[in-house]
Formats: C-alpha cells, sequence, structure tokens
C-alpha cells in the first residue's frame, strides 16, 4: 500500500540526490531508504531511480510520481494544519528540555518544522546536563525533558515515555593514526597517546572512561576539551586527532559520510544508554507540549515529522 512516509522519503532523495544525505536528513540507515523506494517502485509497478556514480537520477514515470507524491504531501500537511488548529494544537507556549546528545539528533529539524508549520507555537529551549534539566523540570520551570537518563533515573513523580535508546562510543576523525592500529588490546594500549573531547560527563561515565583507559581515578580522564556544543565538539574531531566521545545518533550524518569513524573498542559494557521523554506527573501538557512531544517521538524513532 502507498503511505506519506514512503512518498516522503521518494520526494527527500529526489531533492537530495544522493541517498546518504537523504538518509541522514530523513534520520534513516541508508539501507531503510533503499527499502522505502523499493516498497513505493514495487507498489507501482515502475521504476521511479536510476543509480549514478554522481547520485540518484529519475526515471521518466519518477517523474510522474513525484509531481503526484509532492500534491499529495502538500494537501495531507494542509489537511493535518486544519486539524491541529481546530483541536488547538497549533498555538501556545512550550519550555522543552533537551539532553546535550540527543539535542544534537532532533533539535534542528523539529525547530525548523515548527517554524514552517506551527507559527502559532512559541518554543524556548534549553539544552542542559539532565542533573540540571531534572532540576528545573521540578521547580516547573520546563513542560517535558529529552534526555539520556542513564546516570540518573527519574524519580516516581514523573512520567517517563521511553524512547529508542542512545549509542555511545568513541570516534576519531577519518584517516586518524589510532584507524592504523590492528587488534583491540594494541588499540586500547595507544588511546594514552591522545586526548578527549566530550560534553561534560557524569560520575558514572566518567568511571566507564577510566576504566576504559585503566586509569584508577575518574579524575584522570584525559579530557582536552568539554563543551555542552555537539557542533563545536564534532568540528574539533574532524580537525584534529583527539578522539571524541559522543553517541552514534548525533553524529549520524559524518557517520554515513565515513568523515567519523567508531573505533573498535567498546566504551563500556553497556553502550545502549536509556533515552526518554519526562514530565512532571502532576502536571497537564497543553495540547501545544503534546503536539511537540509526538513529533519528537517520531523522529527519536527514526522518522520524519508527519506533515
Amino acid at each position: 500500500m502507498l503511505s506519506l512516509r514512503t512518498l516522503k522519503h521518494f520526494s527527500t532523495l529526489v531533492e537530495e540526490r544522493h541517498y546518504s544525505r537523504a538518509a541522514a536528513q530523513l534520520h534513516l540507515t541508508q539501507s531503510a531508504l533503499s527499502r522505502s523506494i523499493q516498497s513505493l517502485e514495487d507498489v507501482l509497478g515502475l521504476k521511479l531511480l536510476d543509480r549514478s556514480a554522481t547520485g540518484v537520477r529519475l526515471t521518466n514515470p519518477g517523474r510522474s510520481v513525484l509531481a503526484h507524491a509532492r500534491r499529495v504531501l502538500a494537501e495531507a500537511a494542509a489537511l493535518q494544519r486544519e486539524s491541529e488548529l481546530i483541536r488547538g494544537l497549533g498555538s501556545g507556549d512550550v519550555a522543552m528540555g533537551a539532553g546535550i546528545f540527543p539535542a544534537a539528533g532532533f533539535l534542528s529539524p523539529l525547530l525548523t518544522q515548527l517554524a514552517r508549520d506551527y507559527p502559532g507555537i512559541s518554543m524556548r529551549v534549553e539544552i542542559e546536563s539532565w542533573t540540571t534539566l531534572v532540576e528545573m523540570l521540578a521547580q516547573d520551570k520546563l513542560d517535558f525533558v529529552v534526555a539520556v537518563t542513564h546516570s540518573l533515573p527519574p524519580s516516581a513523580e514523573f512520567t517517563v515515555r521511553p524512547l529508542p535508546p542512545q549509542h555511545a562510543g568513541l570516534f576519531v576523525r577519518a584517516g586518524h593514526p589510532l584507524l592504523a592500529i590492528r587488534g583491540k588490546g594494541a588499540l586500547r594500549a595507544a588511546l594514552m597517546n591522545y586526548r578527549l573531547a566530550a560534553a561534560p560527563l557524569p560520575p558514572r561515565a566518567r568511571a566507564q572512561l577510566a576504566a576504559l583507559y585503566r586509569l584508577p581515578n575518574i579524575e584522570d580522564v584525559p579530557i582536552a576539551l568539554e563543551c555542552n556544543s555537539v557542533a563545536a565538539l564534532r568540528a574539533v574531531a574532524l580537525g584534529s586527532d583527539v578522539i571524541f566521545f559522543s553517541m552514534r545518533e548525533s553524529i549520524s550524518c559524518e557517520l554515513s559520510e565515513g568523515s567519523l569513524v567508531q573505533l573498535p573498542i567498546p566504551y563500556s559494557d553497556e553502550t545502549e544508554l536509556t533515552c526518554s521523554i519526562i514530565h512532571h506527573s502532576r502536571r497537564t501538557l497543553s495540547p501545544a507540549s503534546l503536539q511537540v512531544i509526538s513529533m519528537v517521538e517520531e523522529l527519536m524513532r527514526g522518522g520524519t515529522i508527519s506533515p
């Protein structure tokens, strides 16, 4: 069956003209995007795209299908906006908190969609560590928070909406000297020759890094740069030999392009870190907040925001 999602995938791929760029924009893997396009071609019984060395090219049937797809997507967006206005979802003030790494994965597309399709919603976003965010949430300064809660699970006074886990790892630029080392033992021994770039880390994360570096004290973890900006940390990793501690989901585009590469050594035995939407149980969320939450959930589960 045809779906808006597959039509959106097709339209985005045509706009980007390259599977890796389209997959990054859609927060999909390239294989998932390929399967989606293949399913659309199978349903229609048409060849829509040709691959080439420079990307993808529309076939003649593909051009006709693209015109129809854009009209269908535009009509669906108009219907969605109209229904949301009727239900009161298109206006209001929302105060959202986001963890440093989750924000890098979903915030830009979320805010872009809000600015384009929900001009009546006023957003305030706080990007902080989970420790700071939970304090703000407890003081009713935020409506809800999206964060990795691995080190400090929320208390019973909060409602928790599980999201797909984040995956921690150590990453370096393509061509980094560490990538030439063979064998995990030799690679682990060479780690001490390079310093880390990371967001402010809770004690549990520092302890796991200390164990990885075989250091007796967490204060000895060789962090060269500590910053709340994933974009700044990413730029440093791309332009130097520091090791970047990050979540895979926050740098999916660079990993897809191959400009950043994960070191073949585990950060810990629990690389899947719990990620959730958290809000106060005693507070009733506004329609606007619920709308934003549904958009975050869609993005974090690897889809696009339904127009």
